[in-house]
């Protein structure tokens, strides 16, 4: 037992060690620490760079987006260096919300424009004066993109970035948006309203109590909506009966990603009690408290079985 405690001690010790290396040394990601090796999800890497808060992630292919409270988005490559590849550079306020549609890139910003970007040169493709608040939530579905933010959504072509529809009458900051194959989804002030993607209709709406909301995920079976008061609501589709209230976290609940396993449905959630927390939809139940984070954990991103979060402290994590 004295070994293994050992054991346990010197990888640590030696871990915080290449840690300490890798911040002289100022190189894109650190190796992760010590972790239980009873977790199912592990702490695999941090990616350094930003210079302010990380409030938006974004997953494409081989590449991971940030945004940060430092005006930029950085590039992050996942497969082979684990290094920030490029550093975009356009808007003159905190980037809050990122989209990756067909072949472009879309950022939000708290100077509330979007501005369109190429995956492939990522260059800056156009700028769009898209609202007279801050953009806070960028969708896209059906060769549309969907851009929440006080009170209003507005509905832009894909392709030509023309406005074809404005969306007005919801309560307060719209924070949260997600598009599914036939709906979008939107989250205000205590209120969920689902949109018919082709009439842009409202369909159905969903009261919620905890305050705003702040984030929305859609599984197969379920609607989920993280609040500012610190609990995750659950509908059940198809008949829109409310089938839980998640408790857990100690502050809001700012992002919602939605992993598919085999077998089940996991769903992670990040808040600003610095926690993440991964829940089984089979069951209902947290199966995991993740804390790495020196500060409140704002946006989430899943992609190939990973889960990249990023938080007040600059930095995005690694978890598989």
């Amino acid at each position: 037992m004295t070994e293994v405690i050992d054991n346990r001690r010197e990888n640590a010790l030696v871990a915080e060690e290449i840690s300490n290396i890798n911040k002289r040394l100022n190189i894109g990601v650190q190796l992760a620490g010590y972790d239980d090796p009873q977790r199912m999800f592990k702490c695999r890497g941090t990616f350094v760079g930003h210079q302010g808060p990380v409030w938006c992630l974004c997953v494409f292919g081989d590449y991971l987006y940030s945004g940060s409270s430092d005006k930029t988005i950085k590039v992050w490559d996942t497969s082979t260096s684990y290094k920030c590849t490029k550093t975009l550079e356009g808007h003159t306020g905190i980037v809050l919300a990122l989209c990756v549609y067909g072949n472009k890139l879309y950022s939000g910003s708290h100077d509330c424009n979007i501005i369109v970007w190429s995956i492939d040169t990522l260059e800056m493709l156009k700028a769009i004066e898209s609202h007279d608040n801050p953009v806070c939530t960028l969708a896209s579905a059906r060769n549309k993109l969907f851009s929440g933010s006080l009170k209003v959504i507005r509905v832009w072509d894909a392709q030509t970035h023309e406005l074809k529809k404005e969306i007005t009458g919801l309560n307060h900051w719209v924070r949260a948006l997600v598009a599914t194959n036939n709906h979008l989804y939107s989250g205000s002030y205590q209120t969920i309203k689902m949109w018919d993607l082709e009439t842009l209709e409202c369909i159905r709406m969903l009261e919620t109590s905890g305050g705003s909301v702040y984030s929305i995920a859609v599984t197969d079976h379920h609607i989920l909506c993280g609040t500012y008061e610190n609990c995750i609501h659950v509908w059940e589709l198809g008949t829109y009966n409310q089938v839980t209230t998640l408790m857990g976290h100690s502050g809001t609940v700012y992002a919602l990603a939605v992993l598919h396993t085999n077998p089940g449905t996991k769903v992670f959630s990040a808040s600003y009690d610095r926690s993440l927390r991964v829940w089984s939809m089979d069951n209902m139940i947290c199966t995991q408290t993740l804390m790495r984070h020196q500060g409140s954990v704002a946006c989430l991103a899943v992609s190939r079985g990973r889960l990249f979060s990023g938080a007040v402290d600059s930095t995005v994590k690694v978890w598989q």
